[in-house]
């Protein structure tokens, strides 16, 4: 039998912490050996639809398999990326320790605290974010800025409050008055922390001891000459080198300049290879310049298994560049929904040996 779950069977099944804590161990078992996981792939169509592909075998978890996703890229003449069609993701179980099929899922992840939210890969995303958070912060970290004001943004600052859970304050910037004033309001509510909007970009930057850049940009989000020591900052912008080859965009997107390159002590990637793979303008670009090299950045793996130390003072600036490198803790994300919808009898069960065959 296998077990599909639908987008109402999944929505509420696991919390963000729950969720961040499964990213945590996938990516903890790929630190330990690389080849438990697979760099992110995509593919463009000529018509701009993009597929995406993102692998891995989480050993603890003792489950392998995939998650795939599908958007219809619209690139406007301003440069910034939205998606007219988000076709809907589809995850793909199976058991590590006898290649069965398990478990399909369709939709994306809802936790429990954002049931409304379900934008792009929302969810993995996030809690690679706080896992860069948790390991490169500091430890008494009370504020909090956001840049971005949209779903993406709503799930980075419950995943970055539920791994730190110090965070007092939070100070949200975007463009549109209305959307950040609604943001703070519903973030103030569900997170019992004080979220207020601010008029621009310093405002929230300002004192923050940690920064997340979550937007649809593609010019740098704020001056990196505003950032206090000590700040931990990150970005999730992520574009691959597909988008411009293929003559969607004339230059890749990026959030951040190359003064706040400079300025970090520490930066650290989900992965060097996806990095080098995707030749993206965050880190790629300026390297070739060089503005900073490749001596300078770390990736999880190095972190997580203890190859390098992370922040080793209160005064250091760490940065994080998620690159949407972290098949291997959907995976963990995706055993979680499997065992949890089992335990509450949700989903349909198909009528399908798990098996193709079976020596005899």
């Amino acid at each position: 039998m296998i077990l599909l779950l639908g987008p109402e069977d999944m929505n509420g099944l696991v919390t963000i912490k729950e969720a961040v804590d499964a990213m945590e161990q996938g990516l903890k078992d790929w630190a330990n050996n690389p080849e438990l996981a697979a760099l992110r792939r995509r593919v463009h169509a000529p018509s701009g639809a993009r597929v995406t592909v993102h692998q891995g075998a989480p050993a603890s978890a003792g489950v392998t398999g995939l998650l795939t996703h599908c958007e219809q890229v619209v690139i406007h003449p301003e440069g910034y990326q939205t998606y007219s069609v988000r076709g809907r993701p589809v995850r793909v179980i199976y058991n590590a320790n006898n290649s069965e099929l398990l478990a399909i899922t369709i939709g994306e992840v809802r936790v429990q605290e954002l049931p409304e939210v379900n934008n792009v890969a929302v969810v993995p995303t996030a809690c690679a974010t706080a896992v860069g958070v948790k390991w490169l912060a500091r430890k008494n970290s009370r504020r909090i800025g956001i840049l971005g004001s949209r779903g993406q943004a709503k799930c980075q600052l419950a995943a970055c409050k539920a791994i730190l859970p110090t965070l007092e304050e939070a100070r949200v910037y975007s463009p549109t008055p209305e959307n950040r004033t609604r943001f703070a309001a519903e973030m103030t509510e569900l997170l019992d922390m004080e979220v207020r909007p601010v008029t621009s970009a310093r405002e929230a930057v300002k004192n923050a001891d940690v920064l997340i850049s979550v937007t649809n940009s593609n010019v740098p989000t704020f001056d990196g000459n505003w950032l206090a020591p000590g700040v931990h900052l990150c970005s999730i912008v992520s574009s691959n080198i597909g988008l411009k080859r293929g003559g969607f965009v004339k230059q890749m997107r990026r959030e951040v300049d190359d003064t706040t390159l400079r300025r970090a002590d520490i930066i650290v990637c989900n992965s060097k290879d996806q990095e080098k793979l995707d030749e993206p303008a965050v880190l790629w670009e300026p390297i070739q310049r060089g503005v900073i090299s490749w001596d300078k950045v770390w990736d999880f793996q190095e972190l997580l298994s203890g190859k390098v130390a992370g922040r080793t003072s209160d005064q250091q600036i760490s940065f994080f560049k998620n690159n949407a490198f972290w098949g291997v803790g959907d995976q963990v994300i995706g055993a979680l929904l499997y065992r949890r919808a089992l335990e509450r009898g949700l989903g349909t069960q198909l009528p399908i040996d798990g098996a193709e065959y079976r020596e005899r």
